[in-house]
């Protein structure tokens, strides 16, 4: 029983940051970082502005929290998708379902972490958040090239630079996504990008493959 009144204000705790994270998304995916403000934040997130001080220690904090919960979800979905093979080519087709859904799934998320607002770069405060995401991709495409490279000694995959190989399909998929994110006409519509996405797939399943392997 005493530890039930610190159980709920620990649960409380939570679902108040949780409410301050998604109101700190929505706002810089609306209005961008600089022009975001805290007062804000707090006003979406219907919490006091000193609710947000005592969870974040400022604006840079709450974004820097955002980028953490973006790499850590980013790495749930990839690591799930590789986990479930045991095979060089269902793992690197496991890490790019992965990633698609956490896209599908945490869709604001997804976009913080490829697609921050456009005038986070260039802050000096908030170059530790940025290069964490590029180590990120990077941790993931080397994955991805350990996979390739598995393919090649086993004799599935043609000859070829792993890195390379694993870095042009890690762009092109996530290119792929990206275009189904761009606006209007700009962008694939829902049919078209799951016809891109079936044609990727065939191209990562088939593309590779030596020509005496079927």
């Amino acid at each position: 029983m005493a530890g039930r009144p610190s159980e709920r204000q620990e649960r409380r705790k939570q679902r108040t940051r949780s409410q301050i994270l998604s109101a700190a998304l929505e706002a810089f995916s609306e209005r961008g970082y600089q022009a975001a403000t805290v007062s804000d934040i707090a006003e979406r997130a219907d919490v006091a502005l000193r609710s947000v001080y005592l969870h974040f220690e400022d604006k840079r904090g709450l974004y820097a929290a955002l980028i953490d919960h973006a790499l850590e979800l980013d790495r749930e979905y990839c690591d799930a998708g590789w986990d479930a093979a045991d095979d060089p080519i269902g793992r690197i087709q496991g890490i790019a379902e992965g990633y698609l859904r956490f896209y599908r799934e945490q869709p604001g998320y997804f976009r913080i972490f490829r697609f921050p607002p456009s005038d986070v770069y260039g802050d000096p405060h908030l170059d530790k958040p940025t290069q964490h995401v590029a180590d990120r991709i990077a941790s993931e495409i080397d994955r991805m090239s350990t996979a390739v490279t598995e393919a090649i000694d086993l004799g599935l995959f043609r000859p070829g630079s792993p890195r390379a190989i694993a870095t042009y399909m890690w762009a092109s998929w996530d290119g792929v996504i990206a275009c189904h994110m761009m606006p209007g006409h700009m962008g694939l519509s829902d049919d078209e990008f799951e016809d891109v996405l079936n044609e990727a797939r065939a191209i990562i399943a088939f593309g590779l493959l030596r020509a005496d392997v079927s």
